[in-house]
C-alpha cells in the first residue's frame, strides 16, 4: 500500500474512543509518591496492552521503576540511528473547588460536540495514544521501519520525571544508545497567541530553561512580639526577596529567542524593522521588552519566590524564617551563578540556600539538523499556512532528561492552539477538537514514514 493510501485507511472513531478511555483512568501524580494510586496506573499500562496487539506482538517492552512503559520497534537494519518518541500519561490533580467550573466532568472523557473531553486531552494523553494508534496503524499495514523506533511513555513528568525519564535516559545512556532525534510535547501551532502575529505559527521547541527549586533560610533571635528586634526573620525574609526582585538577572538574547523573533518579523503588523534587527537594538529596548512577562521569561534568568512560612502563633517571633524560589535558568546562566547573583544583591545579610531539585539549562538543538527540516516539511504538509518558528521553552519537558543521548530534541505536537485553549491545560475544561486529534495522528504517520528507506 502506497503511503498516502497508508494514512488514508486510519480508523479515526476508533482512535477518539481509545483517547476518550484513556481520560477514564484517574492517572493523577503528586509530587509525594506514596499519594499516587499505582492502581490506576497498572489498569492504565494494561489498557494500552488490550488496546494495541500489535505493537505489544512486535515490540520488545520494558518497564522502568515499573511504570514507565519503553517499547523498542527493531528494524532488519543496524545502520540509521534509532528515534525516540516521548510522552507521558499522567496528569495533575483537578481542584474539588474547580469541578463546578467543567462542562464535562474532569475523567468523563466524553466526545461532544467534535472534542474529546477531560484531564489529560491536552497534556498529555493525547500524545501518547497519537503515537500508539500511528504504530499500530503503521504495523498493521506491514510497515518495516529502517531504524529501531523508541517509544517511552514517562508516569511523572508533572512531577519532574525522576523515576520514569531520568531513569530511562541513564538507561539508554548505559547502553551507549544514540538517537537520531527526540519528539516530545512543547510546541504547537499557535494562532492568536502573540499580538501583531498575521499568519498561524508552529512553534518548535529547541531548548528548555534549566528548572531549579531552593529553599532560602534565615536565623535569628526568637522571643515575644510585642518586643520585636529591629531585624526579624520574617522581615529579613521579605528584604531578601525584595531585593532579589528589585535587581533581575541581565537580559541577553540567546540563539533561539533571537531565531524566533527574526523569523517573525516579516508577519509581524508592527515592529517588524525592530524584530529583524534584534541583534543590533536589543540592548536599547531590552528595558521595554522586560515589561512583558513572557518576553522577560525569555530574555533572563528568573527568580520567583512561590512560598514562604515561619511562625506558628500571632504573638512569637519564630526563630527562623524560609522562602521557597523557582529558578528559571537561561542558557549562558547555571544554577551556581544565580545562587551567586541572590548572595551579591543581598550584602551584608546572613542566610542559607538549600538545592532542592536542581535542572541545568537544556543544550540548543540544531534548526539546520535533516529531523528538524523532516519535521517542518510535515508540519507544512499539514498545515500549509503555518510559519516555522524555533523557540525557547520556559516550561519543562522529559526530553530534557536526554540529551546525553540525543543532540537534536524538539517539542512539538501538531494541533492549533487557542489562547482559550492553552488556559485550559492544567484547569477546567481542558479538551482537544477531534481534527486536532487527527491530525496528531497523521503527523506521526508521516514522520515515521519519511525516514523508510526508498
Amino acid at each position: 500500500m502506497s503511503n498516502s493510501n497508508i494514512e488514508k485507511s486510519f480508523n479515526l472513531d476508533r482512535a477518539v474512543q481509545h483517547l476518550a478511555d484513556s481520560i477514564k483512568i484517574k492517572t493523577v501524580s503528586y509530587p509525594d509518591y506514596e499519594k499516587m494510586d499505582f492502581k490506576l496506573f497498572d489498569e492504565f499500562l494494561l489498557f494500552l496492552e488490550k488496546t494495541y496487539p500489535n505493537i505489544n506482538r512486535v515490540c520488545k517492552k520494558e518497564l522502568v521503576s515499573g511504570y514507565c512503559p519503553v517499547y523498542i520497534w527493531e528494524s532488519q537494519s543496524n545502520n540509521n540511528k534509532p528515534i525516540l518518541l516521548l510522552g507521558h500519561y499522567d496528569v495533575v490533580p483537578v481542584e474539588k473547588d474547580s469541578e463546578a467550573d467543567w462542562e464535562e466532568a474532569p475523567f468523563s472523557g466524553t466526545v461532544k460536540d467534535d472534542y474529546i473531553w477531560g484531564r489529560g486531552s491536552l497534556d498529555d494523553k493525547n500524545q501518547v495514544i497519537a503515537v500508539m494508534e500511528a504504530i499500530e496503524h503503521l504495523m498493521s499495514n506491514d510497515y518495516t521501519p529502517d531504524r529501531d523506533i523508541y517509544m517511552v511513555f514517562g508516569f511523572d513528568e508533572e512531577i519532574g520525571g525522576m523515576r520514569g525519564a531520568e531513569e530511562a535516559a541513564k538507561a539508554f545512556k548505559e547502553r551507549n544508545i544514540e538517537f537520531e532525534c527526540v519528539i516530545d510535547e512543547g510546541g504547537c501551532i499557535i494562532t492568536d497567541m502573540i499580538e501583531g502575529l498575521t499568519v498561524p505559527a508552529a512553534i518548535i521547541g529547541i531548548a528548555e530553561k534549566g528548572s531549579t527549586n531552593i529553599k532560602i533560610t534565615v536565623e535569628g533571635q526568637g522571643g515575644h512580639s510585642s518586643m520585636p528586634d529591629r531585624n526579624t526573620t520574617i522581615g529579613t525574609i521579605a528584604k531578601i526577596i525584595s531585593n532579589v526582585e528589585n535587581n533581575p538577572m541581565p537580559a541577553r538574547l540567546i540563539m533561539p529567542v533571537r531565531e524566533m523573533l527574526r523569523t517573525m518579523a516579516p508577519y509581524m503588523k508592527e515592529n517588524k524593522f525592530v524584530l529583524k534587527n534584534i541583534d543590533h537594538l536589543f540592548p536599547i529596548i531590552n528595558p521595554v521588552m522586560a515589561k512583558n512577562p513572557l518576553i522577560n521569561a525569555l530574555i533572563r534568568t528568573t527568580i520567583a519566590f512561590t512560598m514562604t512560612g515561619g511562625g506558628d502563633v500571632p504573638n512569637v517571633l519564630p526563630r527562623k524564617a524560609w522562602t521557597v524560589a523557582n529558578l528559571r535558568i537561561l542558557q549562558g546562566d547555571s544554577v551556581d551563578s544565580t545562587l551567586e547573583h541572590i548572595k551579591k544583591v543581598n550584602p551584608g545579610i546572613n542566610f542559607e540556600i538549600e538545592k532542592m531539585l536542581v535542572e541545568e539549562p537544556s543544550e540548543i538543538s540544531s534548526i539546520d539538523s535533516e529531523s528538524y527540516k523532516i519535521l517542518g516539511n510535515i508540519i507544512n504538509e499539514i498545515y500549509p499556512e503555518a510559519v516555522i518558528i524555533p523557540y525557547l521553552m520556559i516550561g519543562g519537558t522529559d526530553s530534557r532528561k536526554y540529551l546525553e543521548s540525543c543532540k537534536n530534541i524538539y517539542r512539538f505536537s501538531a494541533v492549533i492552539l487557542t489562547k482559550e485553549d492553552d488556559a485550559a491545560i492544567h484547569s477546567s475544561n481542558e479538551r482537544i477538537s477531534i481534527i486536532n486529534f487527527h491530525n496528531m495522528i497523521r503527523f506521526y504517520i508521516r514522520f515515521l514514514l519519511r525516514y523508510q528507506s526508498e
